[in-house]
């Protein structure tokens, strides 16, 4: 793909979330605006080759064994680049598709895997932490656990008002308690979702929000960095029972993957424990990451301030 020598300084969430692409998004069926989401998110990579570059850049130097010369990376970033596109499809589906087609089209997509060691923490009821990442379908999770008869809440963070908006009002609709990050008492809300058997959800892989550990490190991507604390200060206040969960693109729709970290109770290393599983389906899965960006921009930032 060639770089258009021109100034297009949109980011790619705003250039997804066009009032066109909302539109289409409301109305269009799904495989066509599927297809019609990687056309554009070609067309977007080709004028902006710095943030084509960028994604590769993450991929090609925290992933062992790639070169620029070796045809696996190829096939790898081209896969990254789709896997990249189908998360902002999913966006839009999760906002702005209607429900009653967005709820069927869910329902007969997901499946659960662990799901016992889920329903036993859950009906103790003393809310459950969910740890997950910019990975696979992640924008699905509280809808999906909404449809299995969970209550789930969610941190979340929003690029736009209007996605803010109707957001929140799709997590209505489910019963789903969105928190937003960026508002005062996120954290108080937070804690209060957990303490009334919610399952709480949140993301471990934003680098630009952690809260560095004083004493203890993790290896991220093959680097040592100081751990990220948010996720204990977190559990220690309340320690319900804690998992990852990841919702996995496969062949067949998706398979949400429960891995346990604590049954609750005890002191845990979360931050550290849910970093180190999250790598594991990063190495194994790494199309369905889309924080490569990420990696390149701020990892390396973290690294220098804090160690």
């Amino acid at each position: 793909m060639l770089a258009v020598p021109f100034s297009f300084q949109f980011s790619i969430s705003q250039f997804f979330q066009s009032p066109f692409n909302v539109a289409l998004a409301r109305m269009v069926p799904l495989p066509v605006f599927r297809f019609y989401c990687y056309v554009v998110g070609l067309s977007y990579l080709t004028v902006r080759a710095d943030h084509r570059q960028q994604v590769a850049d993450g991929v090609l130097a925290n992933l062992p064994g790639l070169t620029k010369a070796s045809p696996p990376s190829d096939y790898l970033l081209w896969k990254t680049y789709l896997g990249i596109f189908e998360h902002y499809f999913e966006k839009l589906v999760n906002a702005y598709h209607p429900t009653a087609r967005l709820e069927r089209y869910l329902s007969e997509q997901i499946t659960v895997r662990n799901e016992d060691w889920l329903k036993r923490a859950y009906r103790e009821q003393k809310g459950l932490l969910l740890v997950s990442g910019h990975f696979g379908a992640v924008e699905y999770l509280p809808l999906f656990l909404a449809l299995k008869g969970y209550a789930p809440a969610m941190i979340m963070r929003f690029k736009t008002e209007r996605l803010r908006r109707e957001c929140i009002f799709r997590c209505r609709q489910f019963d789903v308690e969105a928190i937003d990050a960026d508002q005062p008492n996120a954290a108080q809300r937070a804690l209060r979702a957990v303490k009334r058997g919610r399952i709480l959800i949140t993301l471990c892989d934003e680098f630009t929000h952690w809260r560095p550990h004083r004493e203890r490190h993790v290896s991220v991507l093959g680097r040592r960095v100081r751990a990220d604390r948010t996720l204990d200060v977190l559990h220690r206040r309340s320690r319900p029972p804690a998992c990852l969960g990841l919702v996995q693109r496969t062949r067949s729709g998706f398979a949400l993957q429960i891995e346990p970290m604590t049954d609750g109770g005890e002191t845990a290393r979360l931050g550290e424990c849910s970093w180190q599983l999250l790598e594991g389906y990063i190495r194994r899965f790494p199309e369905q990451w889309y924080q490569w960006r990420a990696v390149a921009k701020e990892l390396g930032s973290y690294e220098r301030q804090y160690n």
